[in-house]
């Protein structure tokens, strides 16, 4: 173990440790040898454990110049080196053995030579020392190391480190760090004794110092002249208890300060910071300890970020298609001097018995002759051709008789095409809404309220009809997940007393689109088929000449919607 006087001698430059500048493997004979070279003097011990197959050699005085693992060496009985700085002073050199070995290490000349028989025939050389290029094998392993475990980089990466700690107090692994980094690192003296057990493996430092005080009960912070403290949890919360707050101004610029206020909340000290949204300017006041402010201010400059937008430019067309065909017969049979039904034609009565029908006594109201021997007959009176595009009208006179036929007939077609092409710009993952429709009042009249002798209350619901589309566009690389809520309603008078009711062609989906590629939304289509017959009874169904006793409509009604979306990334500058 190293004192901490040591440690100051070393600082102040009266040791001078030695470095490991290169590792070989050379075979000798019929023997393989490891050189460790180091440009200074150094004592050593070594430990061969069987389990693994590993030669443990430690090297007092100096230090690691290296920091690489070597796993692919495979050559004389050797597999694969770590050399690591096991300890302040103390570099460590561990040996993958492919098998138990009868060895010798012996030293001098600024190398320590470890020999043993060789179990694997002739072999190339291998050297690795300080300036020279490395092995493929270690660059590729590296790469997927780098690429499975290593954090993401950052502007100022700590250098890595690789370091076996057993059973070592705090101050000591504090030292060694203190040196690697050529930071200043203080353990709180409640915490200066607790014994670190810890192996990392090429990890940046602060990263690796980190994970070491968090698994044995211990925080570190670096206070306002740049020194790490190292504390206990227990400190830190009964420091944390009496530290004065003080309150600091967040100015937010690329989003409402009110969305950061839930997680900003779930950040601050429990029970004594708070979290407020300026009433003037888009910010945040954050009312808390110093280091709870300078724990949060990292995470507001992460979230306050420049949002890439999404131009959404979309295409609506509706088309309304109607189809008519009417076609009917009525029939009106009058007796001039008799019974008349006089619904569709005028007719007379003599009402001064004179026999002769004078302009005076024409009427519309029907006439019923009580006695004598009178027929009159009207047939589809009330099933007639509203607003016919042809009428024919004949008529046959039978003595005091008259037959009057009207044929009526409509065939018409309405096409009703709506297209509306809007372009409405958006930020990532927030909702875009376009309606091309109106807003329809609803009046609602509760009966029941009526008791007591109070007036009936009226209310008025506002309902949102049209085409309505709703898209909310999250960016993937460079490609934009779309989800889509597409609505066609209309409103229509309800059958009985409950007021409208609203007609709905509605979709909603979720679709990956490529960065200016179209989304369609089609077959939202309704047919409407209506054919009514209506006409005398029994000779509307005779074969060929029931046309001729009867009406028939027939009315067909399509509605087709069909919606394009097409989102266009806007990146920052664009």
């Amino acid at each position: 173990m190293i004192s901490i006087l040591a440690l100051w001698f070393a600082a102040a430059g009266l040791w001078s440790d030695a470095n490991v500048t290169r590792l070989s493997v050379q075979p000798a004979n019929d023997r393989t040898q490891i050189l460790i070279h180091v440009d200074g003097n150094v004592t050593w011990q070594h430990t061969f454990l069987k389990e693994g197959n590993r030669l443990v050699v430690d090297l007092t005085g100096a230090q690691q110049s290296l920091r690489m693992d070597f796993t692919d060496i495979d050559r004389g009985g050797v597999r694969g080196m770590r050399i690591s700085q096991f300890r302040p002073r103390v570099v460590r050199v561990v040996v993958d053995l492919a098998q138990p070995v009868d060895y010798s290490v012996k030293g001098g000349a600024g190398e320590i030579r470890i020999s043993f028989p060789n179990p694997a025939g002739s072999f190339e050389p291998w050297n690795m020392g300080l300036g020279d290029d490395r092995p493929a094998s270690v660059d590729a392993m590296e790469k997927a190391v780098a690429a499975r475990a290593a954090p993401a980089p950052s502007v100022a990466d700590e250098p890595a480190i690789t370091i076996s700690i057993i059973d070592q107090p705090l101050v000591d692994v504090l030292a060694g760090f203190a040196e690697f980094s050529r930071r200043s690192i203080i353990p709180a003296p409640e915490v200066a004794t607790t014994i670190i057990n810890a192996e990392v493996m090429n990890k940046p430092w602060d990263q690796a110092l980190e994970a070491i005080l968090s698994a044995h009960g211990m925080t570190i912070r670096e206070n306002e002249a740049g020194i790490l403290i190292v504390e206990g949890l227990a400190t830190l919360q009964a420091r944390q208890a009496t530290e004065p707050v003080v309150t600091r101004k967040f100015d937010i610029k690329y989003m409402p300060a009110d969305s950061l206020r839930q997680t900003v909340t779930s950040l601050l000290t429990p029970s004594r910071g708070t979290v407020s949204v300026a009433s003037a300017g888009n910010a945040l006041l954050v009312t808390d300890t110093r280091a709870a402010l300078d724990r949060i201010a990292p995470v507001i400059q992460e979230l306050d970020v420049r949002r890439p937008q999404v131009s959404i430019q979309s295409k609506i067309v509706f088309v309304d298609r109607t189809a008519l065909e009417e076609l009917g017969f009525v029939y009106d049979l009058k007796d001039s001097r008799g019974n008349q039904l006089n619904q569709i034609i005028g007719g007379f009565v003599d009402q001064d018995g004179d026999g002769v029908l004078e302009p005076d006594e024409q009427t519309d109201e029907n006439v019923v002759l009580l006695g004598g021997n009178s027929i009159a007959a009207l047939a589809n009176a009330n099933y007639r051709v509203a607003s016919p595009a042809i009428q024919v009208v004949t008529s046959l006179v039978l003595g005091r008789h008259s037959l009057f036929t009207f044929l009526e007939a409509l065939q018409s077609v309405s096409v009703s095409d709506v297209q509306a092409t809007p372009v409405i710009q958006v930020l990532n993952n927030v909702e875009a809404r376009i309606q091309v429709g109106e807003r329809t009042p609803i009046r609602t009249i509760d009966a029941g309220s009526t008791g007591g002798g109070q007036a009936p209350v009226a209310t008025v619901d506002i309902h949102n009809t049209g085409i309505i589309l709703r898209v909310t566009p999250t960016i993937t690389g460079n490609q934009v997940l779309l989800d889509i809520h597409a609505e066609r309603s209309n409103i229509g008078l309800a059958p009985s007393d409950i007021g409208a009711t609203f007609n709905t062609q509605e979709a909603e989906t979720q679709v990956l689109v490529d960065n200016g590629e179209t989304a369609v939304i089609a077959g939202l289509t309704l047919i409407e088929k209506l054919k009514v017959r209506a006409g005398i009874p029994f000779l509307m169904d005779l074969p060929v000449l029931g046309a001729l006793f009867r009406q028939e409509t027939e009315r067909e009604q399509k509605r087709d919607l069909l919606i394009m979306v097409t989102p266009h990334i806007v990146r920052d500058g664009q």
